[in-house]
């Protein structure tokens, strides 16, 4: 029986010449990389890294340093920052512009109409398995320019026939048959627009595909609520417009 040891001198050890050598700040270093668990929470994984951190630090040799490189969950937190801070800038611009050009009554309709859009497109997320990252909030930041387009829509076209004489069922129910189906086909068509993104069979596509299927889910969602939430909301919160005269001759 040949051993190991018979034709060769084994010792625990460095591989030398070393195949990867780590630096950091100029001196030698040992990377350690720590990976949340699937489905997990990247906020509280950060926090209870750093008190791991915390704890090693403090049992660690004199001339042993410890700094973190990288730190993806303050990445995160900075990102979920935007999309809020993004979020209630467009929020405000679109209540203003809405009560500006609207009234006060109907910009607020209007302006119902994206939070439960965004309350429709979280549960749809979760419901596929899309985590909240820099790409699922980019893609709601970019939604947000496109939530409130139907519900303007819908209810605009609801205060064109209250302010001709019709009753608010009817105007309701004018503004489902005149503008449901084109709505549907120009949200299909934006939809569309991101299709290659989120069929790419590359690594870019697998990185960016979340971009068009939260784009798609805030779209069609936005449909939804402008042909049903949004004049469900008309006929009881739209105006009655008095611009208008019946004049009838004998």
């Amino acid at each position: 029986m040949l051993r190991l040891g018979d034709i060769a001198a084994i010792s625990a050890g460095y591989e030398d010449p070393p195949s990867f050598v780590a630096r950091h700040n100029g001196a030698p270093a040992i990377i350690v990389g720590a990976v949340m668990a699937r489905g997990g929470n990247v906020l509280t994984f950060g926090k209870n890294l750093a008190l791991a951190i915390d704890e090693v630090r403090a049992k660690t040799p004199v001339g042993i340093e410890i700094e973190q490189i990288a730190d993806q969950p303050r990445v995160v937190e900075e990102a979920v920052g935007e999309f809020t801070r993004s979020f209630v800038e467009a929020l405000i611009i679109v209540l203003l512009v809405s009560f500006a050009s609207l009234g006060a009554r109907t910009g607020i309709v209007v302006a119902l109409s994206v939070p439960l859009v965004l309350a429709v497109v979280f549960v749809f997320m979760n419901i596929l398995g899309v985590d909240l990252q820099r790409i699922s909030l980019g893609a709601l930041i970019i939604a947000l320019g496109l939530l409130v387009d139907d519900a303007i829509i819908a209810v605009e076209m609801m205060m064109v026939k209250m302010e001709q004489g019709v009753d608010r069922v009817k105007a309701a129910t004018f503004a489902w048959e005149s503008t449901a189906f084109p709505m549907l086909t120009g949200t299909l068509i934006t939809a569309a627009g991101f299709m290659p993104v989120g069929f790419a069979n590359s690594s870019t596509g697998e990185y960016t595909g979340s971009m068009f299927w939260v784009l798609v889910i805030a779209l069609i969602a936005s449909w939804f609520v402008a042909v049903i939430f949004t004049p469900y909301l008309g006929v009881n919160y739209c105006p009655i417009s008095a611009n208008y005269i019946r004049i009838t001759t004998r």
